[in-house]
């Protein structure tokens, strides 16, 4: 009888044993997968948005001695290792190289993906603010890019999330006479049109493509009597 409950016990001991042995594995595996998941949000955290994308060129480069082929390369590895920081980083690769900035501009676009309109407007504006002279061609790139986004790139559809360049607001009430693309519904290259709501900021050609296709020129009005 004695040597039963020896035998018993010592097969209880080794019971308990193994199953504080299985809960510090588990322990330890779901600690070590909320650290590895957290690794990104935390070293966006603690670098610049110049070391993000400085982190993805090949060992050497800088941005400023880096190709095109690498550096955009580095752009789009950036974005998706840091989603939520691409406004930004977009912001600096287009400071940092502005002869390319129409390209950095599409690759973070194709490298997110388009089923964010909001996301993509806030890179927009990213850029905008990173080359504000160049806002109509960053703008008509957006549009080219994404066009599935482009009511919310002219109206600056992106929240209250500000990256800078504030391109959605009108310059006034202007509204030439319908179909006249050359009169005071534009800005240089750029001309103001009203289609589906949305106040779009759009070369002539692309212009002339949303007339066609029901817009007026002109921003957006909120009276009934304008752009009905």
């Amino acid at each position: 009888m004695k040597k039963l409950l020896m035998v018993s016990n010592g097969e209880h001991l080794v019971a308990r044993i193994f199953k504080t042995t299985l809960l510090l594995l588990i322990g330890l595996a779901l600690g070590t997968s909320f650290w590895v998941a957290s690794m990104p949000v935390a070293q966006a955290q603690d670098m610049s948005p110049t070391k993000m994308i400085e982190s993805q060129l090949p060992q050497g480069k800088t941005m400023e001695s880096a190709g095109k082929a690498d550096y955009l390369a580095a752009v789009c590895a950036a974005v998706k290792k840091w989603r939520s920081a691409s406004p930004q980083i977009v912001r600096a690769a287009v400071e940092a190289r502005p002869a390319w900035k129409r390209d950095i501009l599409r690759t973070a676009f194709q490298c997110l993906g388009s089923d964010d309109c909001r996301l993509l407007v806030r890179v927009l504006r990213g850029a905008i603010a990173g080359a504000p002279d160049d806002a109509s061609g960053l703008t008509e790139t957006a549009i080219d890019a994404a066009p599935s986004c482009a009511g919310s790139f002219g109206g600056g559809g992106g929240g209250d999330d500000d990256d800078g360049g504030n391109f959605g607001n009108p310059p006034g009430n202007l509204n030439p006479p319908p179909g006249s693309l050359g009169g005071g519904g534009g800005q240089g290259n750029v001309i103001v049109v009203c289609f589906n709501g949305q106040t779009l900021f759009v070369t002539p050609q692309r212009a002339q493509e949303l007339v066609n296709q029901g817009a007026t020129v002109g921003a957006c009005q909120v009276t009934p009597a304008v752009n009905q």
